[in-house]
């Protein structure tokens, strides 16, 4: 088997229940693939502040799928962004607004936008998960250039919430579930597999070459991209669906544990 490519989830892949990793060992896996001249990509629906916070240091030795596929970051240069007009960020606002109080972010290249006087559970995660919140007066008026859309309910809740979504802007934008409550709006037909394919593309990698790893909803094109698709045990049933192996959850070494095999270390 050789590899050239390597992609990662974070939450609820390569993260465990605490958000940390093995960092010496994960050190030592990507010396090895800069050695064999295996790419890393760190694919995520996080925005790219946060992924570079938990790689500080090495990250300019891998690559960002970021925004669920929206953001695409090599050595600090922008390969890709699938920027959402004016008239999509309003369809989103008004949906989103129309369907319940329930806070949402607007998720920019610049930063990350809440409503000022969000408050409770919800916007706290928020802040757990994003590094750049700025809280504004008027969703509206934000001059960022808007990538995506993130939301969160009871995870009991999202299927309704996502054909709620569906039914009110699927015409428009992609809706998806990201797990964990999270649910994120962007333009169609942009995700992670979108990110895996133009980085095959540029780098002239087969999809025979290339694994990923995931565990939620927004991992599956991402998955279907790639010839070695592995899901976690603690995947979704729709995610080991289309993975072509399944490992152990992710509060074990079973992800360090099959890359270490993939990169013959």
């Amino acid at each position: 088997m050789d590899i050239k490519m390597i992609a990662v989830d974070m939450d609820g892949t390569f993260l465990n229940s605490e958000k940390t990793y093995d960092r010496p060992r994960f050190e030592k896996l990507l010396d090895r693939m800069d050695e064999k001249g295996i790419r890393f990509v760190c694919a995520s629906g996080n925005q790219l502040p946060k992924l570079e916070y938990y790689f500080e240091g090495l990250t300019d030795r891998m690559t960002f799928v970021a925004e669920n596929g929206a953001y695409i970051i090599h050595k600090g240069e922008v390969l890709y962004s699938a920027v959402m007009s004016t008239e999509m960020v309003q369809k989103g606002i008004d949906a989103l607004q129309a369907y319940s109080d329930t806070p949402f972010l607007l998720c920019g290249v610049n930063g990350s936008y809440l409503k000022k006087g969000a408050t409770g559970k919800y916007a706290d995660i928020f802040r757990q998960y994003y590094l750049n919140i700025e809280e504004v007066n008027n969703l509206h008026e934000i001059e960022d250039e808007i990538l995506s859309f993130t939301t969160i309910f009871q995870v009991t809740e999202v299927p309704e919430v996502l054909e709620y979504l569906e039914e009110r802007i699927g015409k428009h934008l992609s809706v998806v579930g990201s797990g964990f409550g999270f649910i994120d709006i962007l333009l169609p037909n942009v995700h992670k597999g979108l990110g895996m394919k133009l980085l095959q593309e540029r780098w002239n990698i087969s999809v025979d070459a290339c694994a990923a790893f995931g565990d939620s909803p927004n991992d599956i094109e991402m998955l279907k991209q790639v010839t070695h698709g592995y899901a976690m045990a603690n995947a979704e049933p729709s995610v080991k669906a289309v993975a072509k192996y399944e490992i152990a959850d992710h509060n074990t070494t079973s992800l360090l544990d099959t890359i270490e095999q993939l990169i013959g270390l």
